[in-house]
């Protein structure tokens, strides 16, 4: 019991006062909830902290998740459930061995909700209204429709730089979310836009974003300012 406790203070630690690195330094293992972690811990801080604390065990994994609701972590009890048995099997002090490449199958249709609920729910909130003076609302956000892979830019390299939402200024930094999929990137963004009523500021005949549009903007790296300077030239 008191070595579990001396690992909760040491992550704990950890996960308060680790430095700020780039998103592209941190890479978690794979495995099921890794979107969940990603998604979800990036809200007040970065993923130093938990790389730092791997190898402790699961009940001061349990213990680092309790803590973080007393600074602001809202996840419902599935998703508290998949991230702990995410942290504490991959995390933990005995993770798996990394697998072998499976066989290639028949990609199943990603869920667009799902991945928003998983990854964007967090900053921008479940009815995507952000939260003001922080995160932007996508709720009626004509920046979705700037171009049309200009949201697939935000995702991959983040945003960083003051900007103005429908009256909302925000001086904020969105990591790069580069380490989900081109299918995974493609359904958040193509349900963002057919919900929350922007379906109705659609630009007729506005195709959908496919995997490709995605692959095709990773080909061409972009750093989170050079986001920014973008999103001013399409608003001209």
């Amino acid at each position: 019991m008191r070595s579990a406790f001396l690992s909760f203070v040491v992550a704990l630690a950890a996960w308060q006062a680790s430095p700020a690195l780039a998103q592209s330094d941190f890479v978690l293992p794979d495995g099921p909830g890794r979107n969940l972690v990603y998604g979800q811990c990036q809200t007040c801080h970065d993923l130093q902290s938990p790389i730092d604390s791997a190898g402790i065990p699961r009940d001061a994994w349990d213990a680092v998740l309790d803590n973080m609701k007393e600074y602001g972590l809202r996840i419902t009890p599935e998703q508290r459930a998949k991230i702990l048995d995410y942290l504490a099997t991959y995390m933990g002090p005995k993770p798996p061995p990394k697998a072998a490449a499976a066989p290639a199958q028949p990609a199943e249709k990603t869920d667009g909700a799902q991945q928003f609920a998983d990854v964007y729910a967090a900053c921008h909130e479940p009815d995507a209204k952000g939260k003001k003076g922080k995160f932007p609302a996508l709720a009626g956000n004509k920046d979705l429709f700037l171009s049309k892979d200009f949201p697939v830019k935000v995702v991959l390299y983040g945003l960083e730089g003051p900007i103005e939402v429908e009256g909302d200024k925000i001086n904020n930094q969105m990591p790069p979310f580069d380490f989900l999929t081109d299918d995974e990137i493609a359904a958040a963004v193509n349900y963002v836009r057919s919900h929350f009523g922007n379906d109705k500021l659609a630009p007729a005949g506005f195709a959908e974003i496919t995997p490709a549009d995605v692959a095709a903007a990773r080909k061409k790296a972009m750093s989170s300012a050079e986001v920014h300077a973008l999103r001013k030239s399409l608003l001209k």
